[in-house]
């Protein structure tokens, strides 16, 4: 049976989840000590993890590698803070045994996103999502990424897959213009379905259309900002919130500046490397940046602080 939706989000940390980045060795290992570092750095500052998503480049791991790092990320937050686990694949079957294995090893949620070869229709994205949840024992997140996946979900989709007795939320990642406000409409505030805003510099905005959290990247640099923009929110000093979403879309502007997707992960790697989090090591496809544009990074951001 499904918890009730309402624990999962009452957890301490439930309000910002951090996508982390997978640390790995240059032979393409998981760097062990460098995870329990990072997921650390964002427990400890009270937000949860979101394990293996798009920010830990997800469709370059092997499960072999994902097992590892849920594993690590549970035993290391030590159920301070709550633990998502991304099951993003081509496979349906694959996606759906990561899904029974990461709940057996203690994730709390289970957050599925659209295969990305084909290009589906909403019929397609409807049957797809409805059996990945009916494989899934226990609560499950709907992902919208179309900057990976190439799709939209669609509002009407998402409202019929949101009756499914397991589908407790949403993790909404597009910045179509206008998209923020028609989710928030549809869904927000609605009970059991909880919407978590995948496009940090919307944080605030989100938050103010009864969206329940965020999602934000640059929460492996910095989650104590994130905790106290949250933390903001909740205390109603909206004069707060905003100065610091201010301050930490400064560090994402650093990051992503002239950047593909893949290499401001790339920089974002860079700058937790000169923090000592982890290497700038990253999983083929992508690659490292180059030193001196690494040093770059890390000198703008340090001239933020």
């Amino acid at each position: 049976m499904t918890p009730p939706i309402s624990d999962l989000l009452a957890r301490p940390g439930a309000g910002v989840i951090v996508p982390l980045v997978t640390p790995v060795t240059s032979d393409g290992r998981l760097d062990e000590p460098a995870a329990e570092r990072l997921v650390a750095h964002v427990a400890g500052a009270g937000c949860g993890l979101l394990v293996l998503g798009t920010t830990g480049e997800v469709a370059s791991l092997s499960g072999g590698l994902r097992r590892r790092y849920i594993d690590l990320a549970v035993r290391v937050a030590a159920r301070r803070v709550p633990v998502f686990a991304c099951v993003a694949h081509n496979s349906l079957e694959e996606s759906a045994a990561l899904a029974r294995e990461h709940l057996r090893q203690g994730a709390d949620a289970i957050v599925g996103m659209l295969p990305n070869y084909f290009e589906l229709t909403a019929d397609d994205m409807r049957a797809y999502f409805r059996r990945l949840a009916e494989h899934t024992p226990g609560p499950f997140f709907l992902y919208n990424m179309p900057a990976t996946t190439r799709m939209s979900l669609p509002l009407e989709v998402i409202a019929e897959l949101s009756r499914l007795p397991n589908v407790v939320g949403m993790k909404d990642s597009e910045s179509t213009p206008g998209r923020l406000d028609q989710v928030a409409q549809r869904f927000g505030g609605r009970p059991g379905f909880a919407l978590y805003m995948g496009v940090a510099a919307q944080a605030v905005a989100a938050f103010r259309r009864g969206f329940h959290g965020v999602v934000p990247s640059s929460g492996n640099l910095r989650p104590d900002l994130w905790r106290a923009l949250h933390d903001a929110v909740l205390a109603g000093d909206w004069t707060r919130a905003e100065r610091l979403q201010h301050r930490t879309d400064a560090i994402s502007t650093v990051l992503q500046r002239d950047r593909s997707l893949g290499r401001s992960l790339a920089a974002l790697k860079a700058a937790l490397s000169a923090r000592g989090l982890c290497g700038p090591e990253m999983m083929p496809p992508l690659v490292p940046l180059p030193a001196a544009a690494a040093a770059a990074v890390s000198d703008e951001l340090s001239r933020l602080e």
